[in-house]
């Protein structure tokens, strides 16, 4: 039986992201005139998509990183650091967490501008998804 390949990172995650979610409405992001609302939005979304595409590269090249230091670890060739109080990773982990969080608020501007564009487009709503409201409770009134 042979292991299946391990799935490749997404590199350009706020690229895909803004084709996925307009794709979903049955648009593509384009060129409109200048000035107006539409290409306003179309240039937040490109903007926006850019850096998320930066973050992802950067957040990909330190976790290379991190994977990197760790695996020295489970294979006994780390070296302990006398003196040293910055832990095994150092800053890496922090710089790590600090840009999961940014990409991330990335993406939730992503997902808003996209849905304005398509609004904008007059395009019909995507179907709903499955609903996150609290199931009603049952008890006394």
């Amino acid at each position: 039986m042979s292991e299946a390949a391990e799935p490749r990172p997404v590199v350009a995650l706020g690229t895909k992201t803004v084709r996925d979610a307009l794709a979903a409405r049955g648009l593509v992001l384009r060129s409109h005139e200048p000035g107006t609302a539409l290409a306003t939005v179309a240039d937040l979304i490109r903007e926006t998509a850019d850096n998320v595409d930066e973050l992802q590269q950067t957040l990909l090249q330190r976790a290379d990183m991190a994977i990197s230091q760790l695996q020295s670890v489970t294979q006994g060739r780390d070296r302990y650091r006398l003196g040293s109080t910055d832990g095994l990773l150092q800053s890496l982990g922090s710089e790590i967490d600090a840009l999961v969080a940014r990409r991330g608020e990335g993406i939730q501007l992503l997902r808003l501008l996209t849905n304005s564009y398509a609004d904008l487009n007059g395009s019909p709503k995507p179907p709903p998804g499955p609903s996150r409201l609290p199931a009603p409770r049952r008890g006394a009134r």
